[in-house]
């Protein structure tokens, strides 16, 4: 089976710990990009949307998904990695050890290995399902986390030069997955953020 996906990460989230981690919301600039991407995304022939179950990504999925009439549908395993518990970004010495050893994880928190194989798992599992080409709304982790799947030298710098919302273009033949790195979604320049403007109240990698 053949397809494209194109994985989304959200826009701009605003962070706040009285939210819970899933419940982050996106920022004013965050709810503008959303409604800015749902026009970016339209040439790009998507017939399904899937999403994680945050906030941030489902409001970011959801003018694209309402202005062309697709149902979004919710993959839990599409969910960002919990780094920290307590409802926080992590450290830079956290991330940066995340990333160094993938094996690490603090208590009651997910290892960068863990995260991997579930993003591997619910990615393999929506391309079994579907021969549309697709867009899938997730985090910043994660997808540096499958990423690094596609392409080893993917590391720690790279996962934070993504962007909010960012854009990356997955071929699928026979469930082999190819990242296509020449791809580049026309305008999203104009309307993205680096994940340092991310609103400073409480500031994190997801």
């Amino acid at each position: 089976m053949n397809t494209t996906f194109y994985l989304v990460r959200h826009a701009q989230s605003l962070p706040r710990p009285e939210h819970g981690f899933s419940g982050w919301k996106l920022s004013p600039i965050g709810t503008k990009q959303a409604a800015q991407l749902a026009d970016l995304l339209g040439p790009l022939q998507i017939k399904r949307v899937f999403s994680s179950p945050f906030v941030r990504t489902l409001d970011t999925a959801a003018p694209f998904a309402k202005k062309h009439a697709i149902k979004i549908v919710v993959v839990d395993d599409l969910r960002e990695r919990l780094i920290v518990n307590d409802d926080c970004h992590p450290s830079d010495e956290v991330w940066r050890k995340s990333w160094e050893d993938f094996s690490f994880a603090l208590p009651e928190c997910e290892s960068s290995h863990t995260a991997q194989s579930r993003i591997c798992r619910a990615i393999t599992g929506i391309a079994r399902q579907t021969n549309d080409t697709s867009a899938i709304f997730t985090h910043g982790n994660v997808m540096g986390l499958f990423l690094n799947v596609l392409n080893k030298r993917f590391g720690r710098k790279d996962a934070e030069a993504l962007t909010n919302p960012d854009v990356i273009k997955i071929d699928c033949e026979d469930n082999c997955f190819t990242w296509d790195s020449h791809f580049h979604l026309t305008g999203l320049e104009h309307i993205a953020t680096a994940h340092n403007q991310t609103p400073k109240e409480q500031l994190q990698n997801s």
